[in-house]
């Protein structure tokens, strides 16, 4: 019996088929139905670009909570029925690296596997291999909404933070408070930061931010930033995260106006930039002591469900974030259209299937 899905054709298609075949689970796999999705700005960028080829031909979409339809042989944790989200880095745990701390590095995702049997979360099912590990239950009191929410945005956002070794009362800037920046902000305020300062431009996200925490907001379209900041700051601030700006040039933003010795982490996706231009000065001539760290997002169960346990126990409300939902498969091109940015007033739809 075929499924239905949201298959990547070719560099800016998408279109719905109807005859995907439902895969199979096999050892250690998982078979999710999903019940809520939510589209991502990397998603919008794959189809631009075809960024990934091996996804042509299968669903796009890696941000989703459902419910396991069915195991196959081996897995242990979980049966049909359970509540789970999925993280949007599915890890291949048998890699030996991961004993060096290099789970991030080799994945299992459709994204750059070729078995024929795997694709995205924009489908009737979704198949995860080593399931015990890459799969989250779902606590007891948590939403659906807050669950996809953690999936990716909130493992991306929390995941940037932890690279900037926070000591509490030290000022944080987040450059580019979309969903991911928000979710960062939340993280730094859990994590004991004094000063947050949110670069934005949009009221929406300037109104969840101080909901979050932030106490402080910059226009990036009032002047440059890093001169706004030191000027609110009386001087440079102690740590950075950049997740979104216009163009690469938020990181060379971000470096300038950290303090000597400090950390600048980077979670956005520079996909069309050719080059990053560091000014000298900005590092103080290669002497500087900063350390700067790109970061993808987090995969794993035990992470993703340290993040719902926090959303359960109302330390951070991912839902908040949420400004659109949809009920039906039918209107989720609307809603990746959302991400492209065009839509001021959203920062993440979600679509319940």
């Amino acid at each position: 019996m075929p499924m239905k899905g949201y298959v990547l054709q070719d560099i800016g298609v998408a279109e719905w088929r109807d005859d995907l075949p439902i895969p199979e689970p096999d050892l250690g796999e998982i078979l999710i139905k999903p019940v809520v999705v939510a589209p991502c700005t990397s998603d919008v960028h794959i189809l631009e670009t075809m960024a990934f080829p091996t996804l042509q031909g299968r669903p796009l979409g890696h941000e989703v909570a459902g419910v396991v339809a069915a195991v196959g042989p081996g897995v242990r944790h979980f049966q049909a029925g359970d509540r789970v989200a999925v993280p949007s880095a599915i890890v291949n745990w048998a890699n030996p690296m991961i004993q060096e701390g290099y789970d991030k590095y080799d994945q299992l995702s459709s994204y750059f596997l070729t078995d024929p049997r795997l694709g995205g979360c924009f489908a009737e099912y979704f198949l995860v291999k080593d399931g015990d590990m890459n799969v989250a239950r779902i606590p007891d009191g948590v939403s659906w909404e807050q669950a996809v929410v953690c999936t990716d945005m909130g493992t991306t956002g929390f995941e940037a933070v932890n690279w900037l070794h926070l000591k509490y009362g030290q000022s944080v800037v987040v450059y580019g408070i979309g969903a991911v920046g928000l979710m960062a902000i939340c993280a730094a305020v859990l994590k004991g930061a004094g000063r947050i300062f949110g670069v934005g431009s949009r009221q929406v996200c300037f109104d969840v931010a101080r909901q979050y925490g932030a106490t402080d907001l910059v226009n990036y379209r009032d002047g440059d930033v890093s001169d706004q900041i030191m000027e609110l700051n009386g001087g440079p601030v102690d740590t950075a995260v950049v997740c979104g700006g216009a163009d690469i040039s938020a990181l060379a933003e971000a470096v300038q106006m950290v303090r000597q010795g400090g950390y600048i982490t980077n979670a956005a996706v520079f996909m069309h930039d050719t080059e990053f231009v560091l000014p000298n000065a900005s590092w103080m001539y290669g002497t500087g002591d900063k350390t700067i760290r790109g970061i993808g997002t987090r995969g794993g169960r035990a992470f993703l469900e340290r993040l719902m346990t926090l959303a359960k126990y109302g330390r951070f409300q991912p839902e908040l974030i949420v400004t659109h939902t949809f009920h039906g498969m039918e209107h989720l091109p609307e809603a990746l259209s959302m991400m492209g940015g065009q839509v001021r007033d959203a920062i993440k739809p979600v679509v319940f299937f």
